[in-house]
């Protein structure tokens, strides 16, 4: 996304075209350099959907994908996780004795002894192990001694309240590893290695002796959200290409290496009788901040530099500024800027990581927009400079010009990420899910404004018709798709609506799956997409997400007539589910005719897109199309009928099913009916000056000491704490805000269908949350 401030993943005038191996995988990674109507263009095959958190969080009700227990983040960590890699290979392959310059074995071989750890395992609980197993006392050499670099923290009574606010449980970790000895609590932006201990075998989250190294049970799941979530939190707060963790489960201890792939987890070690945990600290105390997970293209910025560009960000003067260069497109040198510390996001490491934020070129002296995402790599995925570039050259309106970008060189093995080239060892359990990344940067000319900070309504909807145009450009003169128009990806500079984000764009021209799963935004997807599980993927569909970008945009942030229950079941019934979607465009359930107050030119375009997509969903029998098909021969046939009759006859027909899906079929692909329909109300006049207000909705969550998790369900149910499955019929509160949890109101089932139920039962909270 292109906006201001920081976010989880621009443009020009019209005018100036801006606007996740084997051991065979390649040590470095280089970047890869249709008639609007009928017939309608070839299918792009497409793959499957992806229903997890980065898909579903930024624009959701439903606070199920909001990643609200460990439990669940655990579900979502799962199916990426490889292992047990024997822990000598581990210690070679990751932090290599032969990468460390000047090793001093001497005081590891002389300081291990079986037993070292007595002191640990004889502590009576938990919390009582982490001070003798992180400190120096007169009687035991402990961890430290072997790392007399590091500083072991006892953290577990201090969660990270500003580097981890957006997550929705603390995050502190029980013990942290710091790089100095000024650190004295949990500070994840500067955390090297995080710590967590267990004293009950129940809670391991790994095992030996299965198929799955994953344990299946509850606590075992939580206690890998909760590693999980750690690891999210210091990759996302930190410029990292990986990072190391441990887990103790009382006399056992496994490793852990995180990147944006997955996880690679160590086969058991028995650390008070084998050294390996030991001599993993005493190596990673030695080890270069590139061996360590450090991204060294990302430096410090001097306290000149930081100032300054505090100053032209307008950030607050404690904000840890860094310096960070980008090839120039042109290939003219080096791009330099300064940019702020990043902002962990409470969502799973796996994945892009997407990270974007206003930052400062110091040469030119001009605030530009920064990127910094793992693209998915794959032979046919362009980087996104690279589309940004295709773009530029055929003309493309409305979009960003590209100033720098590259995928980020790595001066050591050890930064590529790890996780998918040893997901095919021998002795790796099966894994399907794990795809290769490259870290891609780029800079764009231009802040924009968020789509969601609209002057008024009529600017919304001509920046949502600006962002059509360039989609059109783009998929008529360049040949590339975008696939996720969505309200992230649709910013505002000087007036003009740009689109922005296409990392997930795909040349037409490529035919078939390029990855394992579907990702985009599930909000705004076509009903058909959501509906069909392995739908395939056209220009119909992202021509559809414009109405749902209007819809949710309009719903979310400008005055209707919709309380606070009608708004809340109206968004989770049309964003947050599956094939409703494809009834709601015929019904328009919960949605009155004249909802958007004092706008019914907004009322009505949003109606009239209703109508127009509604046809590639309606359903004709084999008996309505032959009859179509009949009454069709008699009506070319001049002498069937004359004046009055057949106009008549011609008009019966306009009204059937079968023929309206016919006609409307012919334009559903077609760019230029749907900007047609926007430039329709966009020129009537009465639209007001109406700046974007934020509308509460209530929250959708599950009900005290329940867990929802992100496993696939074939029924409406949820999981209990002890595994067993339960109905959701219920409509409780929620102890803390006093907004009702609305329980009933929808559950995701494996197809991604919503169901609703209970609906009628939320009315007689009407009373309690109407103005």
């Amino acid at each position: 996304m292109l906006f201001a401030p920081d976010t989880v993943e621009g443009p020009t005038d019209g005018t100036d075209t801006p606007a996740e191996g084997t051991d065979d995988t390649p040590a470095a990674l280089l970047i890869v350099p249709l008639p609007p109507l009928a017939p309608p263009p070839d299918p792009i095959f497409d793959t499957p959907f992806k229903y997890h958190t980065s898909t579903m969080l930024p624009f959701t009700t439903h606070t199920r994908y909001r990643v609200e227990t460990l439990n669940a983040m655990g579900y979502e960590m799962k199916d990426h996780i490889v292992g047990p890699m024997p822990v000598e290979d581990f210690l070679q392959e990751f932090l290599p004795t032969s990468q460390i310059p000047n090793y001093d074995a001497s005081s590891f071989t002389s300081g291990f002894a079986p037993g070292l750890f007595n002191s640990t395992l004889s502590a009576v609980d938990e919390q009582h192990a982490y001070q003798p197993f992180a400190s120096v006392s007169t009687s035991i050499n402990t961890m430290r001694s072997f790392a007399p670099q590091l500083s072991f923290i006892d953290s577990h009574n201090s969660a990270d309240m500003v580097n981890c606010s957006s997550f929705t449980f603390n995050v502190k970790p029980d013990v942290c590893v710091y790089a100095d000895a000024t650190s004295r609590s949990t500070d994840i932006s500067t955390a090297e290695i995080v710590i967590e201990f267990k004293w009950g075998y129940s809670h391991d989250a790994f095992r030996e002796d299965s198929d799955n190294i994953i344990s299946s049970t509850d606590n075992g799941m939580d206690t890998l959200g909760q590693i999980t979530s750690y690891a999210a939190a210091q990759l996302g707060a930190q410029y990292r290409s990986h990072a190391f963790s441990v887990l103790i489960v009382r006399d056992r201890a496994r490793i852990i290496r995180w990147d944006r792939e997955g996880a690679i987890v160590t086969s058991v070690i028995n650390y008070n009788t084998e050294p390996h945990l030991a001599d993993f600290f005493h190596r990673y105390a030695q080890a270069s901040p590139e061996l360590r997970g450090v991204d060294t293209s990302v430096s410090p910025a001097n306290a000149e530099e930081a100032a300054l560009a505090r100053l032209r960000l307008k950030l607050p003067d404690s904000t840890r500024m860094f310096k960070v260069s980008i090839p120039v497109v042109d290939g003219s040198g080096m791009l330099t800027l300064i940019i702020p510390q990043p902002v962990a996001y409470g969502i799973p490491p796996v994945g892009r990581g997407t990270r974007t934020c206003p930052a400062y070129d110091i040469l030119n002296d001009k605030v530009v927009m920064f990127k910094d995402s793992w693209r998915v790599t794959l032979p046919d995925v362009l980087p996104e400079g690279e589309t940004y570039k295709l773009l530029k050259s055929h003309g493309v309106h409305n979009i960003a010009t590209c100033v720098a970008f590259h995928d980020v060189p790595r001066s050591i093995t050890q930064q590529i990420t790890q996780t998918f080239r040893f997901s095919r060892s021998a002795w790796a359990r099966p894994m399907l899910k794990i795809t290769l990344h490259t870290l891609h940067r780029l800079v764009l000319n231009i802040v924009g404004v968020k789509l969601v900070k609209f002057s008024s309504s009529h600017q919304l909807v001509q920046s949502i018709r600006d962002a059509l145009i360039a989609h059109k450009d783009a998929y008529e003169l360049a040949k590339i798709l975008h696939r996720d128009l969505s309200v992230g990806n649709i910013v505002v500079f000087e007036g003009v609506g740009i689109l922005i984000d296409w990392d997930l764009a795909k040349l037409i021209t490529i035919q078939g799956p390029r990855q394992r799963n579907r990702t985009g935004t599930w909000q705004f997807m076509s009903a058909y997409l959501t509906a069909q599980i392995h739908a395939v993927h056209t220009v119909a569909d992202d021509l559809e997400s414009s109405l749902y970008v209007l819809l949710w945009t309009a719903l979310k942030f400008t005055v209707t007539t919709l309380d606070i229950v009608d708004r809340t079941l109206l968004m989770t019934q049309v964003f947050d589910g599956g094939s409703s979607k494809e009834g709601w465009l015929f019904s328009r359930t919960n949605l009155p005719r004249n909802a958007f107050v004092g706008r019914k030119s907004l009322d009505d375009l949003v109606d009239e897109l209703c109508v127009f997509f509604s046809h590639r969903n309606s359903k004709v029998t084999a008996k309505a199309i032959a009859t179509l098909e009949a009454l069709q021969l008699e009506l070319e046939a001049e002498s069937a009928v004359k004046g009055r009759l057949y106009m008549a006859v011609q008009a019966f027909r306009d009204e059937t099913v079968a023929y309206k899906k016919e006609m409307g079929m012919k334009l559903v692909h077609s760019h230029d009916a749907v900007i047609k329909l926007y430039d329709k109300y966009l020129q009537a006049p009465g639209w007001p000056e109406d700046p974007a207000v934020e509308q509460a909705v209530l929250p959708i969550k599950p009900a005290a000491g329940r867990m929802i998790t992100k496993s696939i369900l074939s029924a409406r149910v949820d999981v209990t704490p002890t595994g067993k499955k339960r109905k959701l019929d219920d409509i409780e509160s929620d102890d803390h805000s006093g907004a009702p949890s609305l329980h009933s109101v929808s559950s995701e089932v494996g197809d991604g269908t919503l169901l609703g139920t209970g609906l009628d039962d939320l009315k007689h909270l009407q009373s309690r949350f109407s103005p």
